[in-house]
């Protein structure tokens, strides 16, 4: 959960970019597109499967920028996932799943048309700065020790579950995909 401190020191990793000095080179997103039949069952999918790898809750989800246009025959829709898993008292990962697509329809499968799905993944680690105490130099001082020494192999280990997560539910998608195309 967020730290809710009116100051704090926010350190944030996307879970998909390589480390800093790697040679690879990488985006800091996951990619799934997908053509065929019934796109728009996808949005329904999507929520199942976060609450499958994620172990969420479905109320621990949050939609935003939801936006589904049936005014004409071919639908659009977009919307946006966003879901929090606590790991401890400083850090948790933040996951953002963006959905877009275009149903039209069609004879054969009722609807067909694309969707494309981006998937975001961070860690973040808050300490709070608010008393007089998280301030002083001292504090500090062993904030950062305990950071630099014990908590930073921590937050690695975070950040590898946190790409297989994502790896995990890019399958799962696939998954589905596949058995949606073929069944039609």
């Amino acid at each position: 959960m967020p730290i809710f401190a009116r100051t704090k020191l926010v350190i944030h990793d996307d879970c998909l970019t390589p480390a800093m000095g790697s040679p690879k080179k990488g985006l800091s997103y996951a990619t799934v597109s997908y053509s065929g039949p019934n796109p728009q069952t996808l949005y329904e999918q999507i929520k199942k499967l976060i609450v499958v790898v994620f172990g969420a809750q479905e109320r621990e989800i949050q939609e935003r920028n939801f936006s589904w246009d049936r005014s004409k025959p071919e639908e659009t829709f977009r919307v946006t996932f966003e879901f929090v898993k606590d790991l401890d008292s400083f850090s948790f990962m933040w996951f953002t799943i963006i959905l877009t697509g275009v149903a039209r329809p069609s004879r054969q499968f009722g609807k067909e048309g694309n969707a494309d799905m981006r998937i975001e993944a961070a860690l973040r680690t808050e300490y709070p700065q608010d008393t007089l105490w998280q301030r002083s130099l001292l504090y500090e001082m062993f904030r950062a020790f305990y950071h630099r020494f014990i908590y930073e192999d921590k937050r690695q280990k975070f950040k590898n579950d946190c790409r297989d997560l994502v790896g995990q539910l890019q399958n799962e998608i696939k998954s589905f995909l596949n058995v949606l195309s073929k069944s039609g």
